[in-house]
């Protein structure tokens, strides 16, 4: 039996989505989390139509802000990167040192694209999204992986 740090995890996903709590004790082990639900890597593809190209903007740097006005959880990017892309896209990235992610798909353009957009996580963790993306819109996912150890 693998031993682990006594801890549990918190994950939100998905446009600031329902927070996941799990909490573990066990004797000698941490059914909170451990090395194997730490996902390494995210494959992020995007298919459908789009009269143009659109834009994808990626970070694994990033944090969680509550809204007071709103009630919700934002996420406030420290670092990221846009790329233009055409459909389809296709690309596996690293996580990071923080095991989180955060996908934006947006339409750049007064025009509309029809897409679907999926994350899938190494650790079983995924999103899957059909959307219609009209005069600038976007498509967010993020997934933080946080740790408290006590």
């Amino acid at each position: 039996m693998k031993r682990y740090r006594l801890g549990f995890t918190f994950r939100r996903a998905a446009r600031g989505g329902s927070l996941l709590v799990l909490l573990g004790i066990a004797a000698g082990c941490s059914l909170g989390s451990g090395p194997d639900d730490k996902p390494t890597s995210a494959r992020i593809r995007v298919e459908g139509t789009s009269p143009n190209a659109l834009k994808l903007i990626t970070s694994t740097q990033f944090y969680e802000q509550f809204n007071t006005g709103t009630q919700e959880y934002i996420p406030v990017l420290l670092k990221s990167d846009t790329v233009e892309i055409q459909l389809p896209y296709d690309a596996t990235m690293s996580t990071g040192a923080q095991f989180s992610i955060y996908v934006e798909l947006l339409q750049p353009e007064v025009a509309t694209a029809t897409v679907r957009m999926r994350v899938d996580l190494d650790n079983g963790e995924g999103y899957n999204q059909n959307a219609t993306l009209a005069d600038r819109a976007a498509l967010i996912y993020y997934y933080i992986y946080d740790e408290l150890v006590f």
